[in-house]
């Protein structure tokens, strides 16, 4: 079966996932955040006691399933609360770091979206899981209003920090993405760049799908002059 996959990367905090999930729903796509099967992985560490050079043996056994808006691993449901631990948040970017994992988790992902139509987010997406994908989205916004973001999203959970600490935070985590070995972030040479900056969710989406309906116009008019050449 022919799945159509759209494809959001973007930098941390630009919004990749509130976009992605909203997005998904009103096409009735299925929405995958490629950053909880890197935390699956992350938890299947956290459980076996593995050391850095055992981390392929996280996803020896990787099965995911994610069926409205539940995630399974080989046929067990897992919590999202327990994917967003703090003993996750800390080993989640070494994990992702690991070759093997990367590429298990790449090859899960495609299996994934080859099921169903996906919306699906991530920092590779369009680069490296679905470098065909239907249409590739690019979100990036200021370093400081990334910063604003997750420091209001923060004190909303009751976690305490500063801006400061999250600016700080955020600047790092830019490095590590732009720099690491496998799979960069870096933006898809036939992706949409959308800067978040100054625009409202809404007004992403508003974007996002004017971009579907301008994907469709021409796939039918190409469509179309190849049914005139026969």
């Amino acid at each position: 079966m022919k799945t159509r996959k759209i494809a959001i990367d973007g930098v941390a905090s630009s919004g990749k996932s509130t976009v992605g999930r909203i997005l998904a729903e009103r096409l009735n796509y299925e929405f995958i955040d490629s950053g909880l099967l890197y935390r699956l992985a992350t938890l299947n560490v956290v459980l076996k006691g593995l050391k850095k050079e055992e981390y392929p043996l996280a996803v020896s056994d990787f099965n995911v399933d994610i069926k409205e808006g539940k995630i399974f691993l080989n046929g067990n449901e897992v919590s999202l609360s327990k994917l967003r631990d703090k003993s996750i948040d800390v080993l989640v970017s070494p994990v992702s770091e690991d070759p093997t994992v990367r590429e298990v988790i790449t090859k899960e992902l495609q299996r994934i979206a080859d099921k169903s139509n996906v919306v699906m987010v991530g920092r590779d997406i369009g680069t490296v899981v679905l470098p065909n994908a239907f249409l590739k989205i690019f979100l990036t916004a200021t370093l400081e209003e990334r910063a604003s973001r997750r420091f209001k999203e923060l004190i909303l959970k009751g976690i305490d920090t500063t801006y400061q600490e999250v600016y700080e935070n955020l600047k790092m985590r830019d490095i590590i993405d732009s720099s690491r070995s496998v799979a960069p972030l870096t933006v898809p040479e036939d992706a949409y760049v959308i800067d978040t900056t100054n625009l409202t969710i809404d007004e992403v989406i508003t974007l996002i799908m004017e971009f579907i309906k301008g994907k469709e116009y021409a796939l039918r008019n190409s469509q179309n002059y190849s049914d005139s050449l026969f």
